[in-house]
């Protein structure tokens, strides 16, 4: 495993360009969620995104992984880094707002923090950043609590789907440092092989929705596997490898207020009080464990 070097300027460009296309995903979900079960969005997402990966792959003729070990933790990324994600925030998303979903998924740093402490040499935990920890899981509190008090069992299990997702995406963050020897595409495209053959199986039992093929929900999978799955994922590999799990975590202080403009943008969503006290709450925790 390579040591993580300092971010450049340039790394923090290809974070916001990161966050800007995540942020657009929770929007393109919802959309999709109009015609489609969340497990056949998820499906989509990842084997047209490894089938353009896989093209370039072969364009290229770039050398696959010959290792047992390699194979291995690709297979698992593409259950941890693919295929469970992708279907949880699909499935939470039927009951939470894009915008919900992506203040949900910005307690990913405070779980990398936690969980690098424990498995990396070089990403240890320190008292300042257990206060932005304190403060990131409290903002998550308030989003949990508000389905609470208010009885609705369905938000609930929507946020604790995408909170699962998160811990996906850390674990998955971790283990793609362990694969800085494979070249970018052949690591995105062997995670989307992996997810694919994951969820196939059980694609046969959710109902799909063939008259709908070529409606705006479709269109809207193809964007997510274009944009948001294939290309992003490449980045974030290349971010990971390079800078580090912490850094790339640090999507999550931007993926919220893009995926909230976008909301506003294309669907005139505004957020409730809770939500941007919630957001407040993890930005300001996020800040403080720098």
């Amino acid at each position: 495993m390579k040591t993580i070097q300092n971010a450049t300027f340039v790394d923090y460009l290809w974070l916001i360009l990161l966050s800007a296309i995540w942020g657009s995903a929770f929007v393109g979900i919802g959309v999709a969620l109009t015609a489609f079960h969340p497990l056949i969005v998820a499906w989509y997402r990842i084997m047209i995104a490894g089938i353009i990966l896989w093209g370039f792959i072969w364009v290229r003729k770039l050398p696959l992984p010959r290792d047992k070990k390699s194979w291995q933790i690709l297979t698992l990324l593409g259950l941890l880094n693919n295929a469970l994600p992708f279907y949880l925030i699909s499935w939470g998303q039927q009951y939470v707002s894009a915008s919900t979903a992506a203040v949900m998924l910005a307690i990913g740093p405070f779980v990398a923090l936690i969980m690098a402490h424990w498995l990396t040499h070089d990403e240890k935990i320190t008292p300042r950043k257990l206060i932005g920890v304190a403060l990131g899981f409290a903002g998550i509190f308030i989003l949990f609590g508000e389905d609470f008090f208010k009885g609705e069992i369905h938000g609930l299990y929507g946020k604790l789907a995408i909170l699962l997702a998160t811990v996906g995406y850390v674990s998955s963050g971790l283990l793609i440092r362990k694969l800085s020897h494979i070249d970018t595409l052949v690591c995105a495209g062997s995670m989307f092989l992996t997810g694919t053959l994951w969820i196939l199986p059980f694609v046969w039992f959710v109902p799909f929705n063939t008259s709908a093929l070529l409606s705006a929900p479709f269109l809207t999978i193809l964007y997510l596997a274009v944009v948001p799955t294939a290309l992003a994922s490449i980045i974030r590999i290349q971010l990971v490898q390079r800078a580090g799990v912490q850094f790339m975590s640090q999507v999550s202080y931007l993926i919220p207020l893009f995926a909230i403009f976008w909301a506003w943008v294309f669907l005139d969503a505004i957020p409730a009080l809770s939500v941007w006290v919630a957001l407040a709450l993890i930005l300001g925790g996020l800040f403080i464990r720098k």
